[in-house]
């Protein structure tokens, strides 16, 4: 799509959201009078955006609790799905509803997510889904969440996977800023996982902190591995003649709280490979280091001008604790052209392993040297005995010389 063509169909979008549900559908047929394509791209951006408006942006384990209360989660409890007997609502997401589970015939439990109707319907999206998701379940991986079991009950279809206790990254930078050494460590966890899916030819393409679970244990989880992709473009719409209607609609509708984390080539509706998982994770990590996504803006709208137009803002200036060499690598994971970004995500591991490790040694050192019974004040205590020493035989010497 061009960038005039995208500039006009999010203007109007952008217009209708602002306009109460009742009176959008009159102003888009009046705006868009005798561009019957126009009124169709705009029109289904509202209409996923109705339909995930209020609670797109919540993960599914950190929902907010005037959520967690519905007639059909209540009638649900206590009821067997497949194998697996439902104990709790966790949370609901524009991807369904997910719930505490108990496997009756492992004895463990499982996190059970439950698709929405719209997708359960609709025959070529329930196929892709259930392609990418078993593609995403032969992912094994001490960091991917563990996917158990692909299911359908009644009219139900299902997805089991391992449930995490623990925060979301999001909950976890609520609180502040991350300090460079804990920072790294979260990114090397959530690389190697990443190296892990691109090896499998699997790419996550929503890598954002919302999908990054902390375990109280150190470990980090990447979540929905797969199912992002169902939110892409559908097979047939042509991305060079401007009907990716699908990838507009994840754009503004289903994802609208990750246009922060969007790779140019998402932003403008490209095919998209691994290097756009190394982008995502480069805006990850230069937030959770700055407190701040370096692509920002009021709507996501600003943010895809952003993330298309600006350079991040340096943090190294303002932050002294982060590392110079921190600064190169995002800045080389930012690039905006995919062939000058590092080209796989083990290249990016390489060198936030390096950096680490240089980390770690200059902390090491630091701590030795402030330590009183260290090397360092050995070296130190050394020097003085010797000076003592020179000290002492120099006024011998003068006393010698003197009584002659």
């Amino acid at each position: 799509m061009k960038a005039e063509r995208w500039k006009q169909v999010n203007d109007l979008f952008q217009s209708a959201v602002e306009r109460a549900p009742g009176e959008r559908a009159a102003f888009l047929d009046e705006a868009c009078h005798g561009d019957d394509g126009l009124r169709r791209e705009v029109g289904t951006l509202l209409t996923s955006y109705e339909r995930s408006e209020n609670f797109i942006e919540l993960p599914a384990f950190q929902v907010a609790p005037e959520l967690v209360t519905n007639d059909r989660a209540d009638a649900l409890v206590g009821k067997l799905i497949g194998h697996y007997r439902i104990e709790s609502l966790i949370g609901i997401g524009g991807m369904g509803e997910v719930y505490l589970a108990r496997d009756e015939r492992l004895g463990r439990k499982a996190a059970l997510k439950l698709l929405p109707d719209s997708l359960t319907t609709d025959e070529t999206q329930l196929s892709r889904f259930k392609n990418e998701a078993r593609s995403a379940s032969a992912l094994n991986h001490p960091n991917i969440l563990t996917v158990y079991e692909i299911g359908t009950e009644g009219n139900r279809q299902f997805i089991a996977t391992e449930f995490i206790e623990g925060i979301t990254l999001r909950a976890s930078i609520a609180g502040g800023r991350i300090n460079p050494h804990a920072a790294l460590e979260i990114a090397m966890q959530v690389a190697s996982a990443l190296a892990a899916a691109h090896e499998a030819g699997v790419v996550h393409r929503d890598i954002k902190p919302e999908n990054i679970m902390l375990r109280p244990d150190g470990y980090v989880k990447v979540l929905d591995f797969g199912i992002a992709k169902l939110t892409e473009q559908k097979p047939g719409s042509d991305e060079h003649t401007g009907k990716a209607t699908a990838t507009l609609q994840t754009r503004l509708g289903l994802v609208l709280g990750t246009a922060h984390y969007m790779s140019p080539e998402q932003a403008r509706g490209q095919k998209v490979d691994a290097r756009s998982d190394i982008w995502s994770l480069g805006v990850v990590l230069y937030e959770i280091v700055g407190g701040n996504p370096p692509f920002r803006g009021e709507t996501p709208s600003d943010c895809i001008a952003s993330i298309l137009t600006k350079e991040p803002p340096p943090l190294s200036g303002e932050l002294p604790d982060v590392p110079l060499k921190l600064e190169s690598i995002l800045q080389k994971a930012l690039r905006k052209n995919r062939d000058e970004r590092y080209q796989t995500i083990k290249e990016m591991l390489v060198d936030l392993r390096i950096l680490k490790e240089q980390l770690a040694a200059e902390s090491s050192f630091l701590q030795t040297k402030a330590r009183p019974g260290s090397i360092v004040s050995k070296i130190k205590s050394h020097k003085r005995g010797v000076l003592l020493t020179l000290a002492v035989a120099l006024l011998a010497t003068a006393a010698v010389a003197y009584s002659f």
